[in-house]
């Protein structure tokens, strides 16, 4: 039979939010976005745009929040449509970005002949002239301010009322989503002030939280006696304590991981021993969604940084190593060669990903000596080939070591 029953409900990009009503351990923060939103829900036609901030770590639940949020507002409220964008994803160049979030309100709005500005003064006349109202969901702005602050987005979507000064814009809401605070350091006055300090912050899950949570995704994703209960409260405690520190995104990648190691070894369910050895190769801060969302190039770069510290055999690179390799790499792949080398090193380096000590000492974060060899041997194969290639090449090794 298998372990698996829907391998897909494990995955990062799966949309929970379509399926599941409610949300564990996030019921305060529902209510809470319905508190902000329903005078404005209940009287469109007369209500300002309201900006809200949603700040916590990495797999706390915020997009989840959001999106199921959206959901409900978009089934009670026929005429209000709650558009979600990821910046990291769909972000670049603030014309790309607005084009993008026309697109996803009426693609007849979408014109290449617009400037950002002129796209957005298209988007809030449609919205004016009709019954249709938008909540905009802006995902990973500290990131997006970070390496595009000369873009100015923030500025644009907290001033969208003055585009329509006489009456609502059509926007209900901007609401962005991110891991901290720090970006607001980046901000002007200006930006702050419109910014407004509307916070709503969700703390990272703790063990027992992480642990219902799994017992449910689990229960969707695995056949019965594929699991126990064992299980479930190891892989709780691991990503409950540091470094992960609450990362449900790292708990599903662990039930994933070694669900599929199970199946390769022909057990029909997941051991503890399953779940040690994902654990040892996994990376705290590099889960399924953070691989599956680095662009190609910083892909490129952190195997190449990877592949240099292979050969080495030293916990840090040089620049001109990593570079070198970077061009190397896109010979062997017949691409054009990466000049922003440097750019995306500091990428990875802010994701937690890459410690960058000087132009002469770049690693990888978190990782002892010891353990450093085994997981570039791992990334590398997780980088090229994915999931199932990864833990085939690791099974491969048990094998050939017993």
């Amino acid at each position: 039979m298998g372990v698996f029953r829907d391998r897909d409900r494990l995955l990062p990009d799966f949309p929970i939010e379509d399926y599941w009503d409610s949300l564990p351990y996030r019921d305060f923060e529902l209510k809470t976005l319905w508190s902000i939103f329903k005078p404005a829900l209940e009287d469109p036609k007369n209500s300002f745009l309201r900006v809200v901030q949603v700040v916590g770590p990495a797999g706390s639940g915020k997009t989840c929040t959001l999106r199921l949020f959206g959901r409900k507002v978009e089934e009670e409220y026929a005429n209000v449509k709650h558009v979600y964008v990821n910046l990291r994803v769909e972000g670049g160049r603030k014309t790309v970005l607005y084009r993008n979030i026309a697109r996803k309100i009426d693609p007849k709005l979408v014109s290449v002949s617009l400037s950002a500005e002129e796209t957005l003064v298209a988007i809030v006349s449609l919205l004016r002239e009709s019954d249709k109202r938008v909540i905009l969901t802006v995902d990973e702005v500290d990131y997006y301010v970070k390496h595009f602050k000369d873009e100015d987005v923030v500025y644009d979507l907290t001033r969208l009322n003055e585009l329509s000064p006489s009456r609502p814009c059509g926007f209900i809401g901007v609401v962005f989503l991110a891991r901290g605070r720090d970006f607001h350091r980046l901000l002007d006055e200006a930006e702050l002030s419109k910014l407004g300090r509307l916070h709503l912050t969700f703390k990272p899950y703790n063990a027992q939280q992480i642990r219902d949570i799994l017992d449910r995704r689990a229960e969707e994703a695995l056949n019965p006696g594929a699991y126990s209960e064992d299980v479930l409260s190891f892989i709780s405690d691991l990503t409950a304590s540091p470094p992960v520190n609450g990362d449900m995104r790292y708990a599903l990648d662990l039930l994933l991981y070694a669900g599929t190691l199970a199946e390769l070894e022909g057990s029909q369910a997941v051991k503890a021993e399953h779940v040690r050895k994902i654990h040892g190769s996994l990376h705290p801060n590099l889960t399924t969604e953070e691989v599956m969302s680095l662009p190609e190039e910083e892909k490129l770069v952190l195997l190449a940084l990877s592949r240099v510290l292979t050969v080495k055999k030293t916990a840090y690179a040089t620049f001109r190593e990593v570079y070198e390799e970077v061009q190397l790499l896109c010979e062997e792949q017949g691409r054009k060669p990466i000049a922003e080398v440097d750019e995306y090193l500091q990428d990875l380096s802010d994701r937690g990903i890459v410690d960058i000590r000087g132009l002469t000492r770049i690693g990888l974060s978190g990782l002892s000596a010891e353990d450093l060899e085994k997981f570039l041997t791992d990334i590398v194969q997780k980088l090229k080939g994915g999931v199932s290639e990864w833990l085939k090449t690791r099974l491969r090794k048990d094998w050939e070591a017993r």
